[in-house]
């Protein structure tokens, strides 16, 4: 470990003299840590964004190829593409970051995790990666940040491109799309497939599972806008991605898992006045799954979960500078499963509501900005909760920058947690959080830095523990403490593109002191680019430290560090050829895991796509 802190810090010094950080320019608008526009460099939270550009220059074969590229984001896969993957964020645990597609919630109200392996990254023309406790914005779930996905928008002249991808174990994907605009109106239309054998995800198995587990995704993503004379804006979106994956559970079952996800959004956007603009919002989400033993047909596992919302925000310019937003939040899940769901009385469970109410003010005053924000969320399992949140930005002179800050998280009991057949406990109380943190950064003509601190204290952490009968149900038992720094750096050198992030995550049980499981508490990401006309060249290094897979921390998954590489040559002005190899030196590593299976990650693989573009 020590040697792992020496070259990361080495290599963030080196770094240091040269670099743009993987922030973008201050011109850069980001919506999500606020709800409103605002500029990159005025925002009060540490903000990663990841446009189309970038997308497409770094590759990725699914979202957790991109997720490899931010600080503070770490990610666990049960296998090859296609498996049930975790996020954690700056150490929390992985249903405590919030998941927005086009602003609609898409997390699963039953299990509470979020499928976004199976999102295709062709289908997505911007990610905003907010990390810190948003939930005095958000409500419940943002304990440890918020990640919004932007699906593609129609606008421009028309627009078509069509794609075909080539790789390792089999791997093909298919993709075409066409966007653009007419007068006031746009509109985009975007479809993928996408098959693969896979690997054999299980280390160590036998029978059945001793085979390799594939997968395939259908995906298919529309929008449709107008914007009237007035400058009211309507839109609407659909994303939707029906997904096969194979898994391996006992060694007389061939597993496989249905899936199938859908995001609608409806939005209107209205300057009513020139100091007021209204935006509405209507959408409902999907997460419908199926566990079938193909050797008998037989479904282990049927849960479909459908959430409704409304959401109603209005923001107030008072004067330049001063903006003062006020909304409404409602939401409604509900459950459809082979089980039966009941609460403490013994009647059956269904569906539940969340409705919310929220008031932020942002406020520019010389060289200070302010945001102050309050919310009270009033669910129907388990009554009222208020979070708050207060950041102060300091604008030190024309280069430098500090940001102090403070907010409240929680997040609610999901309803396996409160109502599954026999498992449940309707007594739960939401976790809750607090966190502190202060962002230091500085701005020079070549290169740019940011370092934050941060401590995140949360309480009635649920967990699973025996009742005192030898049954075990989910208790508010634990509260955590996570102590943490992320430094980014990077810059524009000789033509190339730098940037690299260096972090250090302590989350610990308050109980026990013991390591959270599953979570690196070390990484240090790099990744270099540079066009050479038409040749574009890159490489980027992923460093993590080991993962306990215990709450006593006895047994562990050991460090790695992974190479990838990757080519693009423009063969004519619309036809474009790309190359990908991800972990060139064919490294053996693992993410997941526990005491009795193990978890394989691939090794040296390759992508192939060329792009034809009209």
């Amino acid at each position: 470990m020590k040697a792992f802190l020496t070259v990361a810090t080495a290599l963030a010094l080196a770094f240091s003299t040269s670099a743009r950080a993987d922030e973008h320019p201050a011109e850069e608008i980001v919506v999500t840590a606020t709800r409103t526009a605002t500029p990159l460099s005025r925002t009060l939270a540490p903000v990663s964004v990841l446009t189309e550009a970038d997308i497409q220059r770094l590759q990725p074969t699914d979202l957790i190829d991109l997720f490899n590229h931010l600080p503070g984001v770490d990610v666990t896969r049960s296998g090859s593409m296609g498996s049930t993957s975790s996020l954690f964020m700056r150490g929390t645990n992985s249903d405590h970051t919030l998941f927005l597609v086009d602003g609609q919630r898409i997390n699963s109200a039953s299990l509470g995790s979020t499928n976004f392996q199976f999102l295709d990254p062709s289908q997505i023309e911007r990610i905003e990666v907010v990390r810190g406790a948003r939930s005095s914005i958000y409500g419940s779930d943002a304990i440890g940040g918020v990640i919004q996905i932007f699906t593609k928008k129609g606008g421009g002249a028309p627009h078509a491109s069509v794609s075909t991808e080539v790789g390792s174990n089999a791997t093909q994907r298919v993709a075409a799309s066409v966007s653009g605009s007419r007068d006031n109106f746009r509109y985009a239309f975007d479809v993928s497939y996408l098959d693969t054998n896979g690997i054999d995800n299980r280390h160590d198995d036998s029978g059945t599972n001793r085979d390799h587990d594939g997968y395939r995704n259908r995906s298919v993503n529309g929008s449709l806008g107008y914007r009237f004379a007035n400058d009211v804006d309507v839109s609407l979106s659909l994303l939707q991605a029906n997904t096969r994956n194979y898994y391996d559970g006992s060694s007389v079952q061939d597993l496989y898992q249905d899936s199938w996800i859908q995001n609608i959004a409806f939005k209107v956007d209205a300057p009513l006045t020139d100091w007021w603009r209204s935006h509405l919002s209507l959408g409902e989400s999907v997460d419908d799954g199926d566990s079938i033993d193909a050797r008998t047909g037989i479904n282990d596992g049927d849960f479909r979960t459908k959430r409704e919302s409304v959401s109603w925000q209005n923001d107030f310019t008072v004067v330049e500078g001063q903006l003062v937003t006020l909304g409404f939040d409602y939401y409604n899940d509900d459950l459809d499963s082979r089980n039966a769901y009941q609460d403490s009385s013994g009647k059956l469970v269904s569906d539940r509501y969340n409705r919310a109410t929220f008031a932020h003010y942002q406020g520019t005053y010389s060289i200070f900005d302010i945001m102050l924000g309050i919310r009270e969320d009033d669910d129907e399992a388990f009554g009222t909760h208020t979070t708050g949140n207060l950041a102060l930005g300091i604008q030190v002179d024309d280069q430098h920058r500090v940001v102090l800050s403070w907010a409240e998280g929680f997040k609610a009991p999901t309803f396996n947690d409160l109502y599954y057949p026999f498992s449940g406990n309707p007594n739960l109380e939401p976790e809750k959080s607090e966190n502190y943190e202060i962002d230091v950064s500085g701005y020079y003509a070549v290169w740019n830095w940011q370092l934050s601190l941060y401590q995140n204290k949360i309480d009635n952490l649920i967990q699973w523990a025996p009742d005192g009968s030898g049954f075990w149900f989910p208790f508010n038992v634990a509260a955590a403490k996570i102590k943490g720094a992320e430094l980014v750096i990077g810059a524009c050198l000789g033509g190339w593109d730098i940037s690299t992030s260096l972090t250090y995550t302590d989350p610990r049980d308050e109980d026990t002191d013991k390591v959270l499981i599953s979570r690196a508490k070390k990484s240090l990401l790099v990744d270099v680019g540079r066009d050479f006309g038409r040749w574009d060249i890159g490489a980027s290094l992923n460093v993590r430290s080991k993962r306990f897979l215990d709450t006593a921390n006895n047994d562990s998954l050991g460090g790695y560090s992974l190479l990838d590489v990757r080519f693009g040559y423009d063969v004519t002005p619309r036809l474009k050829a790309q190359l990908k190899v991800n972990n060139v030196l064919d490294k053996s590593y693992r993410t997941n895991g526990s005491s009795w299976a193990k978890y394989n990650e691939d090794g040296a693989n390759w992508m192939l796509k060329l792009t034809y573009s009209i």
